[in-house]
C-alpha cells in the first residue's frame, strides 16, 4: 500500500507554480497590475525529461506604497500573496527589495505556503533585473491510511528581467527552480533528487 501511495506523490507533489512575475517593488497606494504567462514546468527524470505546457493571470492591487495583495489563477489551481517593501531605492539603478509571503492550492489536494525573498537590481528606464530566492512548505491531504497531511518542504528560486517596452506594458521573460529539502520518511516528490524548472514569459499591464 505505501509503494503505491509513495508512486502516486511522486508524480502529482510537487507541481505547483513557482514563479515570480513581477519587479522587486510594489505597484503603489491605488495602482493595479494585471499579468499573464504562457509556461512550461520541466522535470528531468533518471531516464527521461517531463515537460507540462501551464499558465497563470493575476492582478496585484496596491494597498500602500509599501504593501500590494496579489491573486492569480493558475491552470495547476491558485494563489494569494502580499508584497511587502522592505527596501526601495529612490535612483534608476539601485537595489530593491521585497518579501512575498504568499499561500497556493494545487488542485486537487495541495496547499503550500512560501516564502520568496524578491530582490532587483534597477537597470535603467524601469527596466530590473530580478532574483527572488523561496522557501515553500507543501502539505498534501487526503492521503490514503493516513489521518493527517504529509509534509514536503522545497527551496529554489528564479531568475527574471523586466523589460519595460511601453508605459504600461512590461515583458517578463523569467526562469524559476525548485527541489525537494524534505520529505515525510517514506515519501518523496517529483523533484527528490533533481530540480524542477519552470520557463515562463511574463506580460505585466500598469493601471
Amino acid at each position: 500500500m505505501r509503494i503505491g501511495i509513495l508512486a502516486c506523490l511522486l508524480f502529482t507533489t510537487g507541481c505547483y507554480s513557482f514563479t515570480t512575475l513581477s519587479r522587486a517593488h510594489t505597484v503603489g497606494k491605488g495602482h493595479v497590475e494585471v499579468f499573464a504567462a504562457p509556461e512550461a514546468i520541466v522535470v528531468p527524470a533518471a531516464k527521461d525529461v517531463s515537460i507540462r505546457p501551464v499558465g497563470e493571470v493575476g492582478a496585484r492591487v496596491g494597498v500602500t506604497s509599501d504593501l500590494d495583495l496579489e491573486g492569480r489563477v493558475t491552470t495547476l489551481g491558485g494563489a494569494l500573496a502580499a508584497h511587502v517593501q522592505l527596501r526601495r531605492d529612490p535612483t534608476k539603478w539601485g537595489v530593491d527589495a521585497m518579501l512575498s509571503p504568499g499561500v497556493q492550492f494545487t488542485t486537487p489536494d495541495k496547499l503550500a505556503f512560501e516564502l520568496p525573498l524578491v530582490l532587483g537590481v534597477d537597470v535603467g528606464h524601469d527596466d530590473q533585473i530580478v532574483v527572488a530566492p523561496r522557501f515553500a512548505y507543501q502539505l498534501r491531504f487526503g492521503v490514503p491510511g493516513f489521518s493527517h497531511p504529509i509534509g514536503f518542504a522545497f527551496a529554489g528560486g528564479s531568475l527574471g528581467f523586466a523589460w519595460r517596452l511601453a508605459k504600461h506594458f512590461t515583458l517578463m521573460p523569467e526562469a524559476s527552480f525548485l527541489a525537494q529539502i524534505y520529505a515525510q520518511p517514506g515519501f518523496a516528490s517529483n523533484v527528490a533528487g533533481t530540480v524542477g524548472t519552470e520557463l515562463a514569459l511574463g506580460a505585466l499591464f500598469d493601471f
